[in-house]
């Protein structure tokens, strides 16, 4: 069964890419990647008030394009969101502070229209798990290649190609585990 995949690649300019995929696919993440449905991607500006709003409101569309159009069970949609890890001997300035902000700034954004849909509707809801992943493992992975061989390459568009890399991380991390399971 397919999976859908948005990423979020926060920062003063933050990157999101989104694609529903097959982790069935014979041939591997590669076949998946370049077969992929509904896929798109974007770079968000501003400040962070309007980057939280923005992705939270383009999370929020892609999820319902996939369980409510394409028929995927909840589960099988995922949230995938690049970590910010604090590592630099000084943490200050908006660039420091950007990413972390946007990261939490979303959840809370996700966590507020969960609560309004359970306290309006009395409904059941599900809450996709937000999946953070380390920029790291995105460009070992997701090599300039594999984006130039899967059509996944955006000229320009720098930030956009990260949350690609992440897309193809992700996946491939859910192709072994299936695979293992």
């Amino acid at each position: 069964m397919n999976i859908g995949i948005f990423a979020v690649d926060p920062g003063g300019k933050t990157g999101v890419a989104w694609g529903i995929f097959d982790p069935g696919a014979p041939r591997g993440v590669r076949e998946s990647l370049r077969n992929k449905l509904r896929a798109g991607s974007d770079t968000i500006q501003g400040d962070e008030r309007h980057q939280i709003s923005q992705i939270a409101n383009s999370w929020m569309e892609f999820y319902n394009l996939c369980v409510r159009q394409g028929q995927l069970p909840p589960q099988n949609v995922w949230l995938v969101v690049e970590n910010f890890i604090y590592t630099g001997a000084s943490y200050s300035g908006k660039s420091a502070a950007i990413s972390t902000s946007l990261i939490w700034g979303l959840e809370g954004y996700r966590m507020g229209r969960r609560d309004e849909w359970l306290k309006h509707k009395r409904g059941k809801s599900y809450f996709p798990q937000m999946y953070l992943q380390l920029a790291a493992d995105a460009h070992q992975f997701g090599t300039d290649e594999l984006l130039k061989d899967t059509g996944l390459w955006i000229p320009g568009r720098e930030h956009e190609r990260s949350a690609w890399r992440h897309v193809a991380t992700f996946l491939n991390r859910y192709m072994i585990q299936k695979r293992a399971a």
